[in-house]
């Protein structure tokens, strides 16, 4: 029994996409999936970081692909999916990271600023999904997850780019769901809340941070490997019957 349990989490001969994983959630996304046996392709703006993470996996036994990406260019998706299939011959699994937060309040709202706001964190995740589409479909465990944010469910009257793109996705997580579950590939989101990654531990005080802990019912800020566990349950076969789904791992605050 305990042998069918763990192989519904096994990902071996699977390969994943992780964008923006050189660093934070999306680089213990990454190792964690290449652990369960994934070959990963670590893709962010910077080659150099994208290596160090790639050897890392590597030096822990798994199989990663490092490649330069700026996801801020329309062409980036079809381009990361062409040299992942270059490079591996398939692709089973997607999980849109890659996001800028720049943000603006509402007087300095301008066009420029929203629109690239608006083309990395919405229009890049769904180009990179249409061009996985035929190797999502053909794969038989089509999996893709997109990152979004608690931030998504709360008035930020301070915030008018980050926080609505990431409710825009939430939608069209659900509407990929539904037009993609007949060709067999599963769309969910995970939403997470405040975790210690280095954006977080730059923006943030030890204070700031301890109070936020103190306000939610685990009283804690999430380690970024804490997301691991809900990614290889969205990724894997173990979440076979699950899609259309955000699942919010954020110690309870929005509870």
């Amino acid at each position: 029994m305990h042998s069918k349990v763990s192989s519904l989490f096994d990902l071996t001969g699977r390969v994943a996409i992780v964008t923006g994983s050189s660093r934070g959630l999306g680089r213990a996304i990454a190792g964690g999936l290449a652990h369960a046996g994934a070959a990963v392709v670590i893709c962010s703006r910077k080659l150099d970081a994208c290596i160090e993470a790639a050897e890392e996996i590597e030096a822990d036994g798994g199989i990663a692909f490092p490649l330069a990406t700026n996801m801020t260019d329309p062409a980036a998706g079809q381009q990361l999916v062409d040299a992942t299939i270059d490079r591996f011959g398939r692709l089973d699994i997607v999980v849109n990271n890659a996001a800028t937060v720049l943000d603006r309040p509402l007087d300095r709202v301008d066009v420029d600023t929203f629109n690239g706001a608006f083309g990395t964190n919405l229009l890049s995740p769904l180009l990179l999904v249409e061009a996985a589409k035929p190797y999502l479909a053909a794969s038989g465990h089509g999996a893709i997850i997109n990152i979004l944010s608690i931030a998504m469910v709360r008035a930020t009257p301070d915030r008018y780019y980050y926080p609505p793109i990431k409710a825009a996705l939430a939608q069209a997580t659900r509407s990929l769901a539904v037009e993609l579950g007949p060709l067999g590939i599963r769309v969910n989101a995970i939403s997470p809340g405040t975790f210690r990654t280095d954006m977080v531990t730059k923006a943030y005080s030890d204070d700031v941070l301890a109070q936020r802990a103190a306000t939610n019912p685990l009283r804690k800020i999430g380690d970024p490997d804490e997301l691991v566990g809900p990614a290889l349950l969205l990724a894997s076969d173990a979440g076979s019957m699950i899609t259309g789904t955000v699942l919010t791992v954020d110690a309870g605050d929005t509870a």
